[in-house]
């Protein structure tokens, strides 16, 4: 565990007044680092519908020990038309504990996790901008540090993301295509439950996306992860290596 200050820029295009103040000084601040390998589905039901699939396993470099997994998302999606879509699906959730990679993992919670969200998206030339709101429902498993107790507990969260892609080969089928893709995401918890810590994360990534045929992308990327804990003064700083399978899907 290593204590050193940081100050996450991105948070200032949010507004969020006091972060950047002598105040957030001195941070109990934890590095890790991580590798994520993800499955992304999209099955084109019609024009406008379509079912989405995600599945994730989220890994530590040290020791491969599991951190988390998705198993799976899953969400309906529909056009809105102008460039909006709205969507709403389910996660199920699995969180390893302690997050420590030099132990062993002493119990896994689950969470069952209801989300909705819109957005929107529009090209400016070549370059295409996306902004989503997305709200999650979250009832996380009670559990000690050595075991799952009785029940669940409920937390709201909100999150907005701002994401740019642009086309750096262009091909006339989607085969050989390369795009590069960047988004900034912020995270907040929502809820009675919620006192030190309504600042939950900040996400920025950036990342290569290649066409391998019209059905299949491979996306390579780097994720910086900044998360604030329940207490208020310790956090988790961790850079992630993200592998992507997208998989685009016409059932109709």
């Amino acid at each position: 565990m290593k204590r050193y200050t940081y100050k996450p820029l991105v948070w200032l295009a949010f507004g969020v007044a006091g972060i950047g103040s002598p105040a957030f000084g001195q941070k109990q601040v934890t590095h890790q680092s991580q590798y994520w390998v993800r499955y992304f589905g999209k099955y084109k039901l019609s024009d406008d519908w379509s079912l989405n699939l995600e599945i994730e396993d989220r890994r530590f470099f040290k020791n491969n020990r599991q951190s988390n997994w998705f198993l799976p998302r899953v969400a309906v999606e529909r056009k809105l038309g102008k460039g909006w879509a709205a969507g709403a699906g389910f996660s199920y959730y699995l969180a390893s504990s302690p997050a420590d990679p030099d132990q062993e993992t002493v119990v896994t919670a689950p969470e069952l996790r209801p989300h909705q969200y819109l957005t929107s998206s529009q090209n400016l030339g070549d370059l295409g901008i996306q902004h989503r709101f997305q709200f999650e429902e979250r009832w996380i498993h009670n559990s000690t540090s050595t075991e799952l107790t009785d029940g669940y507990h409920y937390q709201g969260r909100a999150r907005y993301r701002f994401q740019l892609k642009y086309p750096l080969i262009k091909q006339k089928s989607a085969a050989g295509t390369l795009t590069a893709v960047a988004f900034d995401e912020i995270l907040l918890n929502v809820g009675h439950s919620i006192v030190a810590n309504t600042f939950d994360q900040n996400r920025i990534y950036a990342g290569l996306n290649y066409g391998l045929s019209k059905s299949f992308q491979v996306e390579l990327g780097y994720l910086n992860w900044f998360q604030e804990r329940s207490s208020g003064q310790q956090y988790y700083h961790r850079d992630i290596a993200r592998l992507t399978i997208y998989h685009n899907l016409k059932l109709y």
